[in-house]
C-alpha cells in the first residue's frame, strides 16, 4: 500500500512538473510575441501544486526575466519582474478568455555601454557619480588642433508616473594645460596659471577696456575680447583658431548631446508606473510597478 501510494504521488508530481513547464514555455512565447523580442524571456512558475491552482482559478506566483528589450533610442538591458496573485478570467478548460495579474512588480535596468552607444555623441561617456544617484557625463571632442574633454553632471529625475529624464548641467569644456571654458550664460574662460601669466597684462586691460588679471578670465566678454584682439594670445602659444571654435559652442547643444529621456508606452494596460530610480555600477534602475493587469 505505501509502495502503491508512493508510486501515484509522484506519477501526480511528474505530471504537476510538466504542467508547469508547459505553461512557463507557453508564457515565454507570448510575451516574446507581445513584445517582440528576439529572444524568448525566461519564464519561471513558483506555484505547487500547479494543476491545483489552476483548476482553482488562481496561480499564486510568477517570475519574468526578459533581456534586451528594443525601447526606442536606447535598449533596455534587463528587465526583471514578479507577478503575484493570477487570476484566470473565464472557465477552464475550454472558455478561458484570459487573466488579471492582481500585483506587478518590477526592475529596470539601463545599462551605461547602450547609453554610451546611443545617447548623443559618439564620444560622449556616462558612470557613476560620486555621490548617491548621481551620473557624471565626459568625453573628448575637438576644438580646433586640440582634443578637449567635455565634463558635465547629470541629474535623473521622473515624469510623471511612466517616464524619466537625464539632463545634463555644469558642462565644461577643458584642454588640458591650456584652459577651462564654461558655455553659457554666467560662464566664460579661465586660462591655466602658467599660460595667464605670459599674458600682457596691460595690452589686456586696454583690448578689454577695463582692469582684468589674466587669472580672473572668467566672463564671456573677455572671450570676446581674445577672439577681437588674437595678438593678446601671441605670448601664450595658444592658436586664436582655439577660441573661434570655443565660442561656437553654445551650453545647451553640449548639454543635449548627453541628455536622455525615456517613457513607458501608453497603451499598456493595467496601472503600471515607474517608481523609484536609482543609479548602480552598471546603469540607471528604475522600479516598476502595476496592480490589476488584464492580459488576453
Amino acid at each position: 500500500m505505501v509502495v502503491a501510494l508512493a508510486v501515484v504521488l509522484a506519477i501526480l508530481a511528474l505530471g504537476d512538473r510538466w504542467a508547469v513547464l508547459y505553461a512557463e514555455n507557453l508564457a515565454a512565447q507570448q510575451v516574446q510575441k507581445a513584445l517582440k523580442l528576439r529572444a524568448e524571456p525566461e519564464v519561471h512558475i513558483d506555484s505547487v501544486p500547479f494543476i491545483g491552482q489552476v483548476l482553482a482559478g488562481t496561480i499564486d506566483h510568477v517570475e519574468v526575466n526578459v533581456p534586451d528589450v528594443d525601447a526606442g533610442p536606447v535598449s533596455v538591458a534587463q528587465v526583471k519582474g514578479t507577478v503575484d496573485d493570477i487570476r484566470i478570467v473565464g472557465s477552464l478548460p475550454s472558455s478561458v478568455r484570459g487573466a488579471v495579474l492582481s500585483r506587478v512588480r518590477g526592475d529596470i535596468l539601463l545599462d551605461f555601454k547602450d547609453l554610451n552607444r546611443e545617447v548623443g555623441a559618439s564620444q560622449i561617456h556616462l558612470r557613476p557619480g560620486p555621490e548617491k544617484n548621481t551620473v557624471l557625463a565626459g568625453g573628448d571632442l575637438p576644438v580646433g588642433d586640440k582634443q578637449a574633454q567635455v565634463r558635465g553632471r547629470a541629474q535623473l529625475r521622473r515624469t510623471g508616473d511612466r517616464g524619466l529624464r537625464m539632463t545634463v548641467q555644469d558642462t565644461r569644456v577643458v584642454v588640458p594645460g591650456l584652459l577651462t571654458y564654461v558655455p553659457g550664460k554666467g560662464g566664460g574662460v579661465q586660462l591655466t596659471a602658467p599660460v595667464a601669466d605670459k599674458m600682457d597684462e596691460g595690452e589686456l586691460q586696454q583690448a578689454a577696456g577695463r582692469h582684468v588679471l589674466p587669472q580672473q578670465m572668467m566672463k564671456g566678454r573677455v572671450l570676446d575680447t581674445l577672439v577681437d584682439h588674437p595678438s593678446l594670445l601671441k605670448p601664450t602659444g595658444i592658436d586664436p583658431s582655439l577660441i573661434q571654435d570655443l565660442k561656437k559652442l553654445r551650453e545647451p547643444k553640449v548639454a543635449q548631446q548627453m541628455e536622455f529621456s525615456g517613457r513607458l508606452p501608453d497603451n499598456l494596460p493595467g496601472d503600471i508606473r515607474l517608481r523609484g530610480i536609482s543609479v548602480t555600477k552598471n546603469g540607471i534602475r528604475a522600479e516598476l510597478t502595476g496592480k490589476d493587469v488584464p492580459v488576453g
